[in-house]
């Protein structure tokens, strides 16, 4: 990717079905949709630019992204918990210099700055320290939604080619998703981001085949190492919301 591809990026996206009223947003929640509309190699393009900020920025922040005709802005904003405030955006034109703004970025100063507007980090941080761990099951969840998600496994397995993994999650409020994923590394990823906003984790899926429930249970253990605070505490079942 050369160092000027954002603003001839941009021109594209704003040429795409994503465009609306002269610019395309795409959001950290549900980028990989969005793309997905896309033609190739403009959507290979794209993915390409939005997994190296995702790969970035950690998982207690989320981010957006506004293509204009010139370049793109990038807003980052801290979300952990209950706690959540607009961070700082800031205006690109070529990757190079995205690249080397997400490099410097001290993430523990943006994230100090914010807990402290927020004004509640330590109240519930201790609050969630008293609390015992209750993650939810897998295999409950599972059978829960049985019937959606057998549904769910053989559209997985009908699709060509397969995905090298897929996650299968479900909210109470959402039903069921499908995510497919490329690494056991960004299947534990996707684990801790999605465990923090409260969805079961269902199934994942390697090359069509379902692991075990036990090895569900080890990925979330896994994943919930990665958290912070407060992301950590949700994800476990210890924060109150």
């Amino acid at each position: 990717m050369t160092a000027d591809s954002i603003a001839r990026l941009s021109r594209k996206l704003l040429g795409s079905c994503l465009a609306e009223e002269s610019c395309v947003f795409l959001h950290s929640s549900n980028f990989r949709d969005d793309i997905a509309l896309l033609s190739i190699p403009l959507r290979d393009i794209a993915l390409l630019l939005l997994e190296e900020i995702r790969s970035q920025v950690p998982t207690d922040f989320s981010f957006g992204l506004s293509f204009d005709f010139n370049g793109v802005r990038l807003n980052v904003d801290f979300e952990d918990g209950n706690t959540g405030t607009i961070g700082p955006s800031h205006y690109f034109t070529s990757y190079k210099s995205l690249r080397r703004h997400l490099k410097r970025q001290q993430w523990d100063e943006l994230r100090k700055s914010a807990i402290q507007e927020g004004g509640i980090f330590d109240e519930l941080v201790s609050q969630a320290q008293d609390r015992p761990v209750n993650i939810p099951s897998s295999e409950k969840a599972a059978q829960k939604y049985s019937n959606e998600l057998i549904d769910a496994v053989a559209a997985v397995r009908a699709t060509h080619p397969l995905p090298d993994f897929a996650l299968i999650i479900a909210r109470d409020d959402l039903g069921l998703a499908v995510e497919s994923l490329k690494t056991r590394g960004e299947v534990v990823y996707t684990i801790a981001d999605r465990m923090t906003t409260r969805n079961d984790i269902l199934a994942v899926l390697e090359r069509g085949v379902t692991w075990s429930f036990q090895e569900i249970e080890e990925a979330k253990l896994e994943a919930v190492e990665e958290l912070g605070p407060i992301s950590r505490a949700k994800a476990e079942g210890r924060f109150m919301v």
